[in-house]
């Protein structure tokens, strides 16, 4: 378990819970963002009329558990968002984002998605197109240039 005071941890909620289909969103958190940015996550949690809100870490747990999971709630519970609220930096982290993106590309490509980031208490908004850019490194690279 996740040890913070969260809605729920991802790996302990089933798919097709109810709290996930009456809200048709999904606000997927980094667990340690609880501790330490607990006000924006309240704000996050609420935004667009209230979302379903988990807790993951990959630092506990292996990206494709996440993934599969992440996955199966959005068909079952029929989810029509997903955002990732995230600190930046952590290579733990930035996996989250790049499943969702995933998901989007390869199951769900009409879920619509949303990706944000936290680095020295301030929020940013990142594009999908920067997720899906941050996992070639030889772009980056060339960008750098």
């Amino acid at each position: 378990m996740c040890g913070c005071h969260c809605d729920e941890y991802l790996m302990s909620i089933n798919v097709g819970d109810r709290r996930l289909r009456e809200k048709g969103q999904l606000l997927l958190v980094g667990s340690c963002m609880n501790s330490r940015f607990p006000d924006i996550v309240k704000e996050y949690r609420e935004k667009d009329g209230g979302q379903a809100v988990l807790h993951v870490c990959l630092e506990e747990m292996h990206v494709n558990h996440a993934g599969f999971k992440i996955g199966s709630i959005i068909r079952y519970s029929d989810m029509n968002k997903v955002t990732v609220l995230t600190v930046d930096g952590s290579p733990h982290c930035v996996q989250l984002h790049f499943v969702v993106e995933d998901l989007k590309t390869h199951f769900t490509p009409d879920i619509e998605t949303a990706h944000f980031v936290v680095e020295k208490g301030k929020v940013h908004q990142v594009s999908p197109k920067a997720v899906k850019r941050a996992r070639h490194l030889s772009k980056l690279e060339s960008m750098l240039k």
